[in-house]
């Protein structure tokens, strides 16, 4: 999906078939160490953030709309970064 020093993305299957993705995150991840992220595919991404927030997690970047779908990020209680999104084909 992308192959520049500012995003470098990879799919496995293309466009809505995509399983999995990789991508090289050195441009913003700054000081953070390399981690694997995974995705919570959900029906609604603002009340999940409450649930999620009235369970504990905290929020590491607001929902927001993206070419993906409606996405926020979130740390579980015990500092397990997750995401979770709306995506476009639900839309």
């Amino acid at each position: 999906m992308g192959d520049s020093d500012e995003f470098r993305y990879s799919t496995l299957g293309a466009d809505a078939d995509a399983k999995a993705g990789i991508m090289d995150g050195s441009g913003f991840l700054g000081e953070q160490p390399s981690r694997w992220q995974f995705y919570i595919e959900v029906e609604d991404t603002d009340a999940a953030v409450a649930k999620a927030e009235a369970q504990g997690a905290k929020v590491v970047q607001a929902a927001d709309d993206s070419p993906y779908g409606r996405l926020a990020f979130l740390e579980d209680p015990d500092g397990c970064l997750f995401a979770v999104v709306r995506s476009q084909q639900q839309a």
